[in-house]
């Protein structure tokens, strides 16, 4: 019998909020700064990665990756300040119709300056019973420790969750905890077919991800 779903958990760069272009130009120009060309393999390096810093500090030559953290995040908190970051299509009624019914929460990769402004930019800070971020557990995504963190903290078990995830690291990350996972993919399924098979469901945006999880949590949510 499938277990019945107890919390939903999302992902927020590239899932919640249009990030993922942003924080890009941020590390590129960062990386430009201190003499190193982005490249695709940078971005394969850190999207959806918890430790984007390291990387960025190992070919920057940065002593302290805090440092590269602290310069970032100065420069997206200003692009959230100053509307430049934009939530994504049918967000906000994918997590009413989730909240609706059951606990919810943002597990996330990113510091924890940013993804309290991004959250309270937006207004969704009453949508959530939990946020989870990269000060949050010594090990982050790819690694599963933040969402088993996360459903410790809603006191529910793993396998009752639904995670909703864009990147690849991310998926491989939910999966792996023993959670559902629910892909909005920001990458063509066929570019990762591995982690592609291990979504309990694809939708190529929230609003078609809304369905699926509306109809989900009428059947396996349990009842108030």
């Amino acid at each position: 019998m499938t277990e019945p779903i107890a919390a939903v958990l999302f992902d927020l760069d590239g899932t919640l909020a249009a990030t993922m272009e942003p924080w890009d130009r941020c590390w590129a120009d960062y990386a430009a700064q201190h003499g190193h060309t982005w490249s695709d393999d940078d971005r394969a390096r850190t999207h959806g990665h918890g430790d984007w810093a390291h990387h960025l500090a190992r070919v920057c030559g940065i002593a302290s990756p805090e440092q590269v953290v602290a310069a970032c995040v100065e420069l997206m908190v200003a692009q959230v300040e100053a509307g430049a970051i934009t939530m994504l299509p049918g967000v906000r009624t994918l997590l009413d119709t989730a909240s609706g019914r059951v606990p919810t929460g943002v597990v996330s990769a990113s510091p924890r300056r940013f993804v309290h402004a991004t959250l309270d930019h937006f207004g969704l800070r009453d949508s959530l019973r939990i946020v989870v971020t990269r000060e949050d557990q010594a090990r982050t995504k790819p690694h599963p420790a933040p969402w088993l963190h996360a459903a410790a903290l809603l006191g529910v078990g793993p396998g009752s969750c639904v995670a909703v995830e864009d990147s690849a690291a991310g998926i491989r990350s939910a999966h792996a905890a023993g959670m559902r996972v629910l892909a909005i993919p920001s990458w063509p399924p066929s570019r990762h077919p591995a982690e592609a098979g291990l979504a309990a469901h694809i939708a190529t945006d929230a609003i078609l991800a809304e369905q699926w999880l509306r109809d989900t949590l009428t059947e396996l949510a349990p009842a108030h």
